[in-house]
């Protein structure tokens, strides 16, 4: 056979693989099982998770609970492994879903965390953000933003995981590298609703503060309406948040929060699907890699554990670029 045939002959064959590998993705059926499905921060994750079906020609489907249900939440991953999900996303705030996540790898069925994770959850992987270094981010920008001293009152749902690890960072680097104080903490239960109760409860309790920093998605949200109700101009506050809400988005616009931190959420949920993939790959690809000599009887994981997809920030020279109506959209 002569060089044009054989270069002709083995295009054909990797044509006729991609087709098969195409048409085997096309039978794959992912599921995203959680809870908080219907809070506004997973409008970004919904739009990676519709990109990664457009782009990976799979299947995505969602089920679980609108509102915090930890029981529900376990449910809802037991529920995917009864429909034979070909894998599994969750978000893990707290461990209450930790055996149905192990009974599923058990089973062969890939899960990979997003967004926030717990100790031993028995996933694939975690994708996401280092919580703890984005905190670390937002000290930054406060510092950057109003110096090295002054007094702040702090807003987050507490006790989820991923708040605690951002407050955590936020603590220990202001200490270390500035004189601020902080004069206060509220729980605003990631909730629009709470956040606005407990953002006029910062501005009627604390007045000689410089700036508020919210740890949570609906924290900004939280603060503009308090302010825009209680007739407050918040200007002249220093104020960085997490994420980003519409309102949050809004009020960057408007000046009135000076920052936000925002993870690549779309991002972690693309990849997500992108790593159950090569999980489920016909040939053993990822099964296959060489670290050991047999990685099914040495019982290693040959995924990555974590992949920290990075902290970006959201300000005034920039705030074009996140606005959801100039972002594309996938059906």
């Amino acid at each position: 056979m002569n060089t044009a045939r054989k270069l002709a002959s083995a295009a054909a064959i990797a044509i006729v693989s991609a087709a098969a590998t195409s048409a085997a993705a096309e039978d794959r059926v992912y599921y995203y099982a959680s809870m908080m499905l219907g809070h506004p921060y997973f409008l970004d994750g919904h739009l990676g998770l519709r990109y990664a079906a457009e782009k990976l020609g799979v299947e995505v489907r969602t089920i679980g609970v609108q509102g915090w249900d930890p029981a529900a939440h376990a449910e809802a991953v037991e529920s995917a492994i009864a429909k034979n999900a070909d894998g599994i996303i969750t978000v893990m705030w707290e461990p209450g879903a930790i055996p149905a996540i192990k009974k599923a790898m058990a089973l062969d069925i890939p899960v990979v965390v997003v967004e926030s994770t717990v100790d031993d959850t028995g996933a694939l992987a975690f994708i996401g953000l280092d919580n703890y270094q984005s905190g670390v981010t937002q000290a930054k920008e406060l510092i950057r933003l109003a110096g090295k001293e002054g007094r702040y009152v702090a807003s987050g749902n507490w006790g989820a995981s991923n708040t605690d690890a951002k407050i955590q960072g936020f603590t220990d680097y202001i200490t270390a590298n500035s004189s601020w104080e902080e004069a206060g903490r509220v729980d605003d239960k990631a909730s629009t609703a709470d956040a606005i109760e407990s953002s006029k409860a910062i501005f009627n309790t604390y007045k000689d503060i410089d700036a508020v920093m919210g740890f949570d998605a609906s924290s900004g949200s939280g603060l503009c309406i308090a302010a825009e109700e209680l007739g407050i101009d918040i200007k002249p506050l220093a104020i960085v948040v997490n994420d980003r809400e519409a309102p949050v988005l809004e009020c960057i616009a408007d000046g009135l929060i000076d920052s936000s931190i925002v993870t690549k959420t779309a991002l972690s949920y693309y990849m997500a699907i992108q790593l159950m993939e090569l999980f489920n790959d016909e040939n053993g690809a990822l099964k296959g890699v060489p670290v050991t000599a047999n990685n099914d009887v040495s019982g290693i994981s040959v995924s990555p554990q974590n992949l920290f997809i990075g902290a970006e920030v959201i300000n005034s020279e920039n705030i074009q670029h996140f606005m959801h109506e100039n972002i594309p959209q996938y059906e």
